[in-house]
């Protein structure tokens, strides 16, 4: 994974969501991830895994304005998601998902022209980094089923309600 400069000012903080507590990562680039761990520990975990050697600061304030700027007025910060160009365009395909409707794995596969890539893109998306503003909730099996996700299923549920309200 990349490192983030120190003059990036790599911040985390902890606050609520409409899903439970979450976690998120950011610099002066914009938002590096939002996770919604089981516990602190796992998401302290997570961030070292993701950003090794990186140095970070703990800014709870400024992840609470981020969750009321995402989840009450429903703005998008500036994302800066980490990842290969491959996890990229996938997850750039994923932001087409309209609010409230879902799609499969294998479609997003043939929206960037990889229709035979469909584990790969499977995995690109568990390795999303950035959760909910990075819709990977909104893909589904083909079957109609839920899939998984890195979080949980209840809140991948949560999430699906929430945005059809």
């Amino acid at each position: 994974m990349r490192q983030l400069p120190p003059q990036s000012e790599p911040t985390f903080g902890f606050t609520d969501s409409p899903f439970g507590e979450c976690c998120i990562v950011f610099s002066t680039e914009g938002i590096c991830a939002l996770t919604f761990p089981e516990d602190r520990e796992s998401a302290l975990y997570d961030i070292e895994q993701r950003f090794p050697e990186t140095n970070f600061t703990q800014n709870d304030a400024k992840a609470k304005r981020f969750a009321s700027m995402i989840f009450e007025k429903k703005e998008i910060p500036t994302l800066n998601p980490i990842g290969t160009d491959f996890q990229q365009t996938v997850w750039n395909a994923l932001k087409n998902i309209p609010v409230g409707e879902t799609t499969t794995y294998t479609k997003i596969a043939e929206a960037i022209g990889r229709s035979k890539a469909v584990r790969a893109v499977g995995t690109a998306i568990g390795a999303n980094p950035i959760a909910f503003l990075i819709p990977c909730h909104r893909v589904i099996r083909t079957d109609g089923g839920l899939g998984g996700f890195r979080w949980g299923l209840e809140v991948k549920k949560k999430m699906l309600e929430w945005e059809k309200k």
